[in-house]
């Protein structure tokens, strides 16, 4: 329900896509990919988090990638949806609330959240995602006047192919980022709770707000194709800009609403910067005695200074850094999901849960740590960003096209097999 979901809902539209294509691709990618945290979600009821669960596929030593790339990600995720808050109170304060400051605003915030940990945290997500809801309701009214399928033709041929693939691999980067973090906050759940329980309702609570959310953003910024002053608005203030023209029809409560779409950064953003810590107690014992507000703190830092010097190119950021996470979050699930089918017959009893802390009992790691190279070398071969193509992305249409997540998966799918079978025969782990 963030106002980051409805920025990514506009790369689309951006990529010179048409509402309609954009749609199809935002329910298509959504529906399959976010089948992926689901089943991770479930994790959980190990009694172990994500980062943790990890080192049964990565090895001990294997899995300090995980936390690094997870640690990563997370402070990333905090910085993304802290510009995408501080756009919207850029946009309402008519530039004289700058980006920086809005990005400092939200993120102390959740700071403060964090600082209350985890039984607060609980408490207060069962009712925060209330407000943004409202937001998105009113701006799809007062807005839809302005909304339009029709206002441009999407590219076709392998322009169109292009832009299609490099909208594909955004939404699907947002979708798959849940899958560090998502068992992180069912650990405390009975252990006799169903796993298809927790995978229908995390599938529910991730597809459905994103599908509508970024629809809505795809709409939204549709009125740029017809409306002047929304494109200005967008150029000038990003997804604040043509947000702010979509509620203006609603006077004085119209800005009241633009504050909660600026505040629903926060929500989005508490897992994130409460997962860092999760995340960085991972590198081991030592990491243990760092009180977790300590770390949860210096997420909140790491956050604010990425935040800050992002936020003036964030359409180009935002792409990126999805993108990154996207090929790294591909190579974490398909490590965890070989491991788990091929080398333990898809059979829980077949891990020792009780070895999780004991390096002398787990893989060093090398498999998977081969299966990271290789799958960043098929990433450098596809990926299509502002500053860099691919060998093979600039391949297809004049401008190239991020193929990077399936080269990611093929490159990496491939080595882990090789590469685990390897190390079970020369170290019997």
């Amino acid at each position: 329900m963030a106002v980051a979901t409805l920025s990514t809902g506009m790369v689309g539209g951006a990529l010179g896509l048409a509402f309609w294509d954009s749609f199809a691709i935002i329910v298509v990618v959504n529906l399959i990919s976010c089948l992926l945290p689901a089943w991770t979600a479930s994790f959980g009821l190990t009694g172990l988090r994500m980062t943790t669960f990890s080192r049964y596929s990565f090895g001990y030593w294997g899995n300090l990638l995980v936390v690094i790339f997870s640690m990563v990600s997370t402070t990333g995720w905090n910085a993304i949806n802290s510009i995408s808050g501080a756009s919207v109170l850029y946009a309402l304060s008519d530039g004289k609330c700058p980006q920086w400051a809005g990005v400092i605003i939200i993120c102390t915030t959740v700071w403060i959240i964090c600082a209350l940990g985890i039984t607060w945290i609980h408490r207060l997500d069962a009712f925060l995602w209330i407000p943004p809801f409202v937001v998105w309701c009113v701006a799809a009214g007062t807005g839809a006047s302005h909304f339009t399928g029709g206002g441009i033709q999407s590219p076709t041929g392998s322009n169109g192919a292009a832009a299609a693939l490099s909208f594909i691999a955004v939404v699907f980067s947002f979708a798959v980022s849940w899958v560090n973090c998502a068992a992180d906050y069912n650990v405390r759940m009975p252990i006799n709770t169903p796993h298809s329980k927790i995978f229908v309702a995390t599938y529910i609570g991730i597809a459905l707000p994103a599908i509508l959310v970024q629809a809505l953003g795809a709409a939204v910024y549709s009125g740029t194709f017809i409306e002047p002053a929304w494109k200005l608005a967008y150029y000038e203030a990003g997804v604040g800009g043509p947000l702010k023209l979509a509620l203006e029809p609603a006077g004085g409560f119209g800005k009241f609403l633009l504050v909660l779409a600026a505040l629903s950064a926060i929500p989005n953003n508490i897992p994130n910067n409460y997962s860092f810590a999760m995340h960085a107690q991972n590198f081991g014992p030592w990491a243990l005695r760092i009180p977790r507000i300590a770390l949860v703190t210096l997420g909140f830092v790491a956050a604010i200074i990425i935040g800050t010097c992002a936020a003036e190119y964030f359409h180009d950021t935002l792409q990126t850094f999805l993108s990154i996470i996207g090929y790294w979050t591909i190579i974490h699930i398909v490590v965890v999901v070989e491991e788990h089918i091929i080398f333990r017959s898809a059979s829980w009893k077949r891990y020792n849960f009780d070895a999780w802390d004991k390096p002398d009992l787990l893989p060093f790691g090398w498999g998977a740590i081969a299966a990271f190279c290789f799958g960043f070398v098929g990433a450098a071969l596809g990926m299509k960003v502002t500053w860099y193509a691919g060998p093979i992305a600039a391949l297809i249409g004049n401008k190239g096209a991020n193929i990077g997540h399936e080269l990611t998966f093929a490159f990496s799918g491939l080595a882990f097999p090789l590469f685990k079978w390897l190390e079970k025969k020369y170290t019997g782990k």
